[in-house]
């Protein structure tokens, strides 16, 4: 089913970009080349102050680092990532000349993780390890919210100048994770009665990015250019980046970061 889906996509983008690819073949190289020397910098429309960011990846939460390997979250959910979803906006406040833009960018992501809930648990801390009761008593699940503000800089300069698609960019910047974790359809409790700790919270640290971007207005400049009249977009990418979430600084922190693969698309408008 996902084989078609793909394939069916794939067709469209085609589609879309095939009467733009007929007519370009009619024009002189030197209105279609962008190596040209002569082309000078890319062709601009409506200002460009903003980007928006449609996130996707697989999330390994940092959960068991400080057990030092097999901790809680491992023998509740397993070892595999879990998909991850989120968009980012980006207000390109500052305009550097020759090297890009610099401004503000705010994030939000989903992940979330289910599993077989245990009725006991006990911590060995001879040998660092939680020991479980094997009875299961219906399912639990795991839910993170990683946020960020950073300061974002992308290099766009030179693909502004002379069309070369490629755009590397960095993030650094404060994160936090809001976490909760539910045993059926209730948040989870420790303890009883008034000492009953909820299975909730934040975690803070440090959020850090890179990546490149690929610029997709060689595949129809025309349509770009009529997307831009239309809705204002300048510029739609595709790009993959190493995406660092370090949560859980503080003390009594859970630590649900992670570091991860993530790709998407993004819109420059």
């Amino acid at each position: 089913m996902r084989t078609r889906m793909l394939v069916s996509a794939l067709v469209g983008i085609a589609a879309l970009f095939a009467a733009e690819g007929a007519e370009a073949q009619t024009r002189r190289i030197r209105d279609s080349n962008w190596r040209q020397s002569e082309r000078g910098s890319v062709q601009q429309g409506s200002p460009q102050r903003f980007a928006l960011e449609i996130r996707f990846g697989l999330y390994y939460p940092a959960v068991d680092e400080e057990f030092g390997g097999t901790g809680p979250y491992s023998k509740f959910f397993g070892d595999k990532g879990r998909f991850h979803f989120g968009a980012e906006f980006d207000w390109q406040a500052l305009r550097i000349p020759f090297v890009g833009s610099l401004g503000p960018g705010v994030g939000l992501g989903y992940t979330s993780a289910t599993g077989k809930a245990f009725r006991e648990g006990t911590y060995d801390a001879a040998d660092g390890a939680y020991y479980y009761d094997d009875r299961r008593v219906g399912e639990t699940s795991l839910t993170i919210l990683p946020m960020h503000v950073s300061a974002v800089l992308r290099l766009d300069e030179l693909f502004r100048r002379t069309g070369i698609p490629l755009i590397p960019y960095g993030k650094i910047g404060f994160g936090t994770g809001l976490w909760w974790v539910d045993v059926g359809e209730e948040t989870a409790e420790v303890g009883t009665d008034d000492d009953a700790i909820k299975g909730i919270g934040l975690s803070y640290g440090v959020h850090w990015a890179v990546g490149g971007m690929l610029a997709l207005d060689w595949l129809g400049r025309r349509s770009m250019a009529a997307l831009d009249q239309e809705s204002g977009i300048n510029h739609v990418h595709i790009f993959g980046e190493w995406t660092n979430h370090n949560l859980g600084l503080g003390a009594n922190q859970m630590k649900v970061g992670t570091s991860t693969w993530t790709v998407g698309l993004t819109f420059e408008m």
